[in-house]
């Protein structure tokens, strides 16, 4: 006997439906799971056949086939074990196959019939709905991220008795159910910004100020200096002072983490931007994504928030080259098998490194590299890398008359961020980005229209600091964020110079060489 019902599995953070065919017949008694599976799916056979047993049915000795279409994508996951039960369940007449219709199935089952929690779940019930299914049977330890989904009755359950319950039960119960379980508010979370404060950095003024411009339009920072300077202290609160997520982008993020197995508290969506910080012995598929089922890497994980990179020269060169079309497209591509799995990665980059091998060049007093290690040294960052910087600044060691407050607190800088992106949007409505760093050359060529004296400017600075192209148009991206901050609908020209004050990666790469006046 045949029959037919509706799984799910995760490719990238995105869910897919999957038919779930079973046969009973005649024949030799083996179980064979066919359709491009993974290892852990092609383990369900023995799983399944097991906790049927042990839940009290009664399973002939016949020949048993089951199908996961289309056979053409490779399935990953263990969420295909409730599924692949109920459906040899209906070719042993156990269930009807009526009661199966327009409802997926997700789940993996222990040996004694209890239903697992399974990752990525809150994709592949969003896509359920989107598909126009009306029931979704989810493990119970599940069904709470599985609620966040809207248009759509989830149900959870926790052993096979229950699943093969709730399928016989009408949709009103089922949404009743839900609707009483649901009594609790499923939302973004609490609000309360659990980063540090920018008013417990004495001094520092630059590189405040520096990262509030990075904050407000989406640019990539890098920050140079000796140890001690307040490098790593201002990247962990630079996630503190970045715009709140829309609705949109919380479910982007917390698909994420989902599918990665890292959603701390599967009842809200994630509200708070994420800051990641992975040691710099991080392998290149770790930081990137992938491994034979592929996973979202740390710059995924960064998705919407600030990934930081201290100790920026100690990453495997592979890994940093592998970033910089990261940078540029905002996703990563995982190549598989019959597929490339794609992973969203917008990130907003913030590195720190020192200036040489000890940390205190350009003092002599303290550094005694030689000019071969300092080369060989900034060697570690190729000069594509460094292009794809938007600011870079000096963190120098402050004199003590400089280490006092300055006005530069947290609060401060998120409101002036707050309205420097709703300019921003404003100005983007209907371009499809938020930010200026996210601005294309049609974008910049739109809005970042230079006067005469500003154009003077950056001819100059395009032959002094060697500029390439690229560089030039993230100094006008930068210059208009500096203006949004100023409340200024024109790009003056103390906004690009400012501007390219943060072009330092040019001097990052020649030995910190004197930049002509240039240099912050």
């Amino acid at each position: 006997m045949f029959c037919r019902v509706h799984g799910a599995f995760c490719s990238g953070i995105n869910g897919r439906l999957i038919q779930v065919e079973a046969d009973v017949s005649d024949g030799l008694p083996v179980f064979q799971i066919i359709g491009e599976l993974a290892g852990e799916v092609r383990e369900a056979a023995p799983r399944v056949r097991t906790a049927l047993r042990n839940t009290g049915y009664r399973i002939p000795a016949k020949r048993i086939t089951v199908n996961l279409s289309p056979a053409d994508v490779r399935k990953t996951g263990t969420g295909f074990d409730l599924p692949i039960s109920i459906a040899i369940l209906c070719c042993l007449d156990y269930i009807s196959h009526v009661v199966t219709e327009k409802k997926v199935l997700i789940g993996e089952l222990s040996l004694n019939g209890e239903i697992l929690p399974v990752r990525g779940v809150l994709p592949m019930v969003e896509q359920s709905a989107r598909e126009g299914m009306e029931v979704c049977l989810v493990p119970e330890d599940n069904l709470d991220e599985a609620l966040l989904v809207r248009g759509i009755c989830v149900i959870g359950v926790r052993h096979l008795k229950d699943a093969v319950a709730a399928l016989f039960k009408p949709r009103e119960r089922l949404e009743e159910e839900q609707r009483r379980y649901s009594q609790r508010s499923f939302d973004s979370e609490d609000p309360v910004n659990p980063y540090p404060d920018f008013a417990d950095m004495m001094g520092q003024q630059p590189l405040k100020r520096c990262g509030m411009i990075a904050a407000a339009g989406w640019h990539h920072l890098l920050i140079v200096g000796p140890p001690g300077t307040g490098k790593t202290m201002a990247a962990r609160r630079i996630a503190g002072i970045l715009p709140p997520m829309d609705r949109e982008e919380q479910m982007e993020v917390t698909k994420i983490y989902s599918v990665a197995g890292k959603w701390k508290d599967r009842k809200k969506l994630m509200g708070l931007r994420p800051f990641r910080n992975p040691h710099h012995t991080i392998s290149e598929k770790a930081l990137i994504g992938g491994m034979a089922s592929p996973r979202p890497g740390e710059v995924s994980l960064a998705h919407k928030g600030v990934l930081f990179l201290d100790e920026l020269t100690e990453y495997k060169r592979s890994a940093l080259e592998a970033m910089r079309e990261i940078l540029e497209m905002r996703e990563t591509v995982v190549n598989r098998l019959q597929e490339d799995c794609c992973f969203p990665a917008d990130i907003l980059l913030v590195a720190a490194m020192n200036p040489c091998p000890c940390g205190y060049y350009p003092d002599r007093r303290r550094c005694m590299c030689s000019s071969s290690q300092i080369r060989r040294y900034m060697g570690k960052l190729s000069h594509a890398f460094l292009d794809r910087m938007d600011l870079c600044i000096s963190a120098q060691r402050m004199s003590s008359d400089a280490l006092r407050e300055d006005g530069y607190t947290s609060d401060f800088m998120r409101e002036a961020v707050l309205k420097a992106v709703q300019i921003q949007e404003e100005r983007f409505s209907g371009k499809g980005i938020r930010f200026n760093g996210q601005m294309e050359d049609d974008l910049i060529d739109e809005f970042c229209i230079l006067d005469r004296e500003t154009k003077r400017l950056m001819g100059e600075a395009y032959d002094r600091l060697h500029l390439s192209f690229r560089s030039c148009r993230k100094v006008l991206k930068v210059a208009r964020t500096i203006a949004d901050l100023e409340r200024s609908e024109v790009i003056q020209a103390e906004h690009l110079a400012e501007a390219l004050c943060y072009r330092y990666t040019e001097g990052v790469y020649g030995e910190f060489q004197d930049t002509d006046g240039f240099r912050p």
